[in-house]
């Protein structure tokens, strides 16, 4: 794909023109396109732009940003960023006071809420005018709501493993595990006591555990792990016009069952862990699971480290996958000048996906892609696209898939990994929960 950068754009009479209308070349004002008011032709359009980035990927973020603005003299983006749940209810806000932001970015499962409430603009998607054959098929399925596209594709992710070289090295182990069975077997080697001793070992000490085996975030990525583990069994209850959840039972305990085994039974995964990422980078843990925008820490800590696609547990390959997209917010007071340079920001990311690839994501057009590959530790995120499992644009997904209490996937995250609940009624009490919302609608 071949892209334009905004200042060649700008640089153009025929397209400032076109794009610009508000903004005249000779310095005289001109009529807008909303209410008739008067501006200065020498005043760059401004656009609001906000995100949920809070990682190491938001630096990356506020990067481009500043290059957008700086490459040009025609738009000026203000960036907004914070955690997802906030920004989404100061969206909501905005848009009953009529200020909604020029450009949103958010999650494909997110689409199907907010298209429901009517505050997406899918006509701003036709003037963009994509090329399906741009991006990848998964990152273009997860713009898409009731056949309806909602969203320009940004980047995708999924959970892999990362692994310790040197500790690899260390305990005689030349490769990352590729299945469930070598996945115990590795970690029960890389987790010692302080005698040295490992936990299929006879006078193992399990309270006094000086390097752990593996790690992994004990929030609602359990429950992303354990949706990867059911597709991993053939099976995916959730869909986009589901109005009643049926969730195989068995097939969801042996998913959270097998997860609870790891920090219960095999005590390779330390009870209660805050922040794996950092007991990675310091050696604590020889391997976690997680998602690559965490490969700008990595690439900073001094590690020696090595990634691969997370481990086939059943019987075929699965692993959560999620992307960012890129929306545009119904706006009724923006003037026409404002929502062309929203477009014209968001294709110039498009363009520019190179540089975000530096943030660990993995840019959704095929271009942006063919530079990831060139970057460390991607090539093992991006052999698992043909396997990442999305969740569903469900209008309901704010209440079903939110990552904060007391919401269905936390509860039995909790449940499973805090609490050693037993997994069948886990599956229960997830299914019920989840019903009871659906009901609700």
């Amino acid at each position: 794909m071949k892209f334009k950068r905004v200042s060649a754009v700008l640089a153009s009479a025929a397209l400032i023109t076109t794009l610009f209308t508000a903004c005249a070349s000779n310095g005289n004002e001109q009529q807008g396109s909303a209410g008739g008011t008067a501006s200065n032709s020498n005043a760059p359009i401004k656009i609001d732009y906000w995100g949920g980035w809070t990682g190491p990927d938001l630096e990356t973020m506020k990067g481009l940003v500043d290059k957008f603005n700086a490459e040009q003299s025609g738009i000026h983006v203000e960036f907004t960023s914070m955690q997802w749940t906030p920004l989404f209810a100061k969206f909501l806000t905005e848009m009953k006071g009529g200020e909604p932001p020029d450009v949103l970015a958010m999650h494909p499962f997110e689409i199907g809420q907010f298209s429901e409430m009517g505050v997406l603009d899918n006509k701003q998607i036709e003037a963009a005018k994509l090329n399906k054959s741009d991006y990848s098929e998964f990152a273009w399925g997860g713009t898409f709501y009731k056949d309806t596209q909602y969203a320009v594709p940004l980047d995708v992710h999924m959970h892999g493993l990362y692994y310790n070289k040197a500790l690899f090295e260390k305990a005689g182990l030349t490769a990352a595990p590729q299945t469930g069975e070598e996945l115990i077997e590795m970690a029960q080697k890389l987790t010692v006591d302080s005698n040295g001793k490992h936990p299929n070992e006879s006078g193992f000490d399990e309270n006094n555990i000086v390097q752990y085996g593996l790690g992994f975030n004990m929030n609602h990525h359990i429950f992303y792990q354990a949706y990867a583990l059911i597709n991993q069994q053939g099976g995916n209850p959730f869909n986009e016009s589901m109005n009643k959840l049926e969730l195989d039972e068995e097939k969801t305990a042996k998913a959270f069952g097998f997860l609870q085994d790891l920090v219960f039974k095999y005590k390779v995964v330390p009870k209660g862990e805050k922040s794996p990422v950092d007991d990675f980078t310091t050696s604590k843990v020889a391997m976690i699971f997680d998602g690559p925008w965490q490969m700008p820490k990595l690439e900073t800590s001094g590690l020696q480290w090595g990634s691969a696609p997370y481990p086939q547990v059943f019987d075929k390959k699965a692993a959560w996958g999620a992307a960012e997209v890129l929306t545009f917010p119904v706006n009724k007071k923006g003037s026409a000048e404002e929502k062309e340079a929203a477009i014209a920001f968001v294709k110039w990311l498009d363009g520019n996906s190179a540089d975000w690839a530096k943030s660990g994501q993995l840019p959704s057009n095929n271009a942006g892609m063919e530079s990831a590959k060139g970057l460390e530790g991607r090539e093992a995120f991006i052999a698992s696209l043909d396997n990442a499992v999305l969740l569903p644009a469900h209008p309901q997904s704010a209440q079903l898939f939110s990552s904060t209490a007391p919401s269905p996937i936390l509860t039995a995250a909790q449940d499973a990994i805090l609490n050693n609940k037993d997994p069948h009624e886990i599956a229960k009490q997830l299914m019920k929960d989840m019903n009871a919302i659906l009901a609700d609608q």
